[in-house]
């Protein structure tokens, strides 16, 4: 992006748009084929047709019924700005760029494939490196540099949740036992060796959880102890630089990247399990990329891999809270990392539909339509008051009708007459808990962790 002269303002260049006809049906001879893979990251833009798709499934947009806050308008700035039709300025244009969640639902409808999450992303990097992110960021991104967390929290403190869990704390005292006799570099294997070598399992905490959602980590580590898995922690873990890879801090989150990986390397463990979605896309995009395909161990979200351990060593699943003939009706809430992140639709569901005592409904927008709850991309600490909005529409999904965003996935909960909102994302699982109990709702919200952590797994 380039300085120019303030030829027009930011409104004028979103709410100037194409001629109405073609609209509706997007020709692909308006499309600017990149001619290489840089071209496409850095100029995916140049694609967009201005077709419109994007508006109706943007929730910010939805809420704000701001041109400059869905992907089309916002397309509309990077074009201005790199064509020096507008200037850079600051005041005008932060609120676009980090009023997105980062959701991907604008990338699943776009008729000619623009990868918007990789062009937003770029996005913030170039504002990042103007010097020009938001003051909150600032302060974020300092914590996270001297604290390894995002929440001015002691590293030290990182593992005081495994006095919760007594699957956690023996994860935690073998995990030192074995990091005492680690040596501290790399360890170098080839392919052949790693196969041939058992199964050892290890289990990434996050910052969210470890800090903020102690109960759902002892869930965890409780769930992974039922189904017989005699797993390791990290005592040496540090934030896995999911915040800072969405909000344009990509070169201070590779840091993080190198240790992690290194750290995950050298404990010898061949699948690492995640209950965090934030930390498994992660994991799954930016680290498989910095480790040339290959990380050289698996990565399993907890849903995916108790789904896994429940086939392998053919167990039954009971809720122990209810019974057959009087199910637990729960409706399932599909993360953004974990879905159009990862591509992990049918696992959860397949999960929840062994449970005897469970009874799965789906709300209208799910899987790859599914509604954002709100808080990614950085939008719940920047924009608060935007994130509520997003999760009530959600919650109101399960009873009543459609209303607006935090608020919007609330409502669409409520919609399918559930009795609990689950979902397999810490970040989720905050924002929707926090607008249903703002708002007294009926709906019980509640992590997959802990709806599993209430069952008894047997054969």
């Amino acid at each position: 992006m380039s300085e120019g002269k303030d030829k027009k303002d930011i409104r004028d260049v979103v709410t100037t748009g194409p001629p109405v006809a073609g609209l509706v049906s997007p020709s692909k001879a308006n499309l600017i084929e990149p001619k290489t893979k840089e071209k496409e990251e850095k100029f995916g833009y140049e694609r967009c047709t201005h077709c419109g798709y994007c508006r109706h499934v943007c929730k910010v947009y939805n809420t704000s019924w701001s041109e400059t806050d869905y992907a089309g308008g916002r397309n509309r700035i990077i074009k201005a700005l790199d064509r020096k039709d507008i200037k850079f300025d600051k005041e005008d244009i932060i609120p676009s760029v980090y009023r997105c969640m980062l959701c991907g639902n604008c990338k699943v409808v776009c008729p000619v494939g623009i990868n918007t999450l990789e062009v937003f992303q770029n996005l913030r990097k170039s504002v990042v490196k103007k010097g020009a992110m938001p003051e909150k960021l600032k302060g974020l991104r300092k914590s996270i540099l001297s604290n390894n967390n995002p929440f001015l929290e002691q590293h030290t403190d990182r593992f005081n949740w495994c006095e919760g869990s007594e699957d956690g704390k023996k994860a935690y005292e073998r995990a030192k036992k074995e990091l005492a006799a680690i040596e501290d570099t790399l360890a170098v294997e080839d392919q052949n060796a790693r196969k041939e070598k058992p199964r050892k399992v290890g289990y990434f905490v996050g910052c969210t959880s470890a800090y903020r959602n102690k109960e759902l980590v002892n869930a965890t580590s409780e769930v992974l102890g039922k189904l017989g898995i005699e797993f390791v922690v990290f005592p040496e873990e540090r934030c896995c630089g999911s915040v800072l890879f969405r909000t344009g801090l990509e070169d201070e989150a590779l840091a993080l990247v190198k240790h992690n990986y290194e750290m995950i390397r050298n404990s010898g463990v061949t699948e690492v399990v995640f209950s965090c979605s934030g930390c498994f896309s992660t994991f799954t995009l930016e680290y498989t990329k910095y480790a040339g395909g290959n990380l050289g161990f698996d990565l399993f979200h907890l849903t995916q891999y108790a789904l896994r351990m429940v086939k392998e060593k053919n167990l039954k699943i009971r809720y122990t809270k209810r019974s057959k003939d009087n199910p637990l009706l729960i409706t399932y809430h599909d993360p953004c990392h974990l879905g159009r992140y990862c591509n992990v639709y049918e696992e959860p569901r397949e999960l929840i539909q062994m449970i005897e005592g469970v009874k799965l409904f789906e709300m209208k927008h799910n899987r790859d339509m599914a509604w954002c709850c709100g808080a990614g991309g950085g939008v719940k600490a920047l924009y608060g008051d935007v994130a509520g909005e997003i999760g009530r529409d959600r919650i109101a999904e399960t009873r009543t009708c459609m209303v607006r965003i935090r608020e919007d996935r609330l409502k669409e909960a409520l919609e399918t007459n559930a009795e609990v909102l689950v979902s397999s994302c810490v970040f989720c699982k905050n924002n929707l808990f926090q607008v249903a109990n703002e708002d007294n709702s009926p709906i019980k919200v509640m992590d997959i962790s802990q709806l599993l952590n209430d069952c008894e797994f047997y054969q």
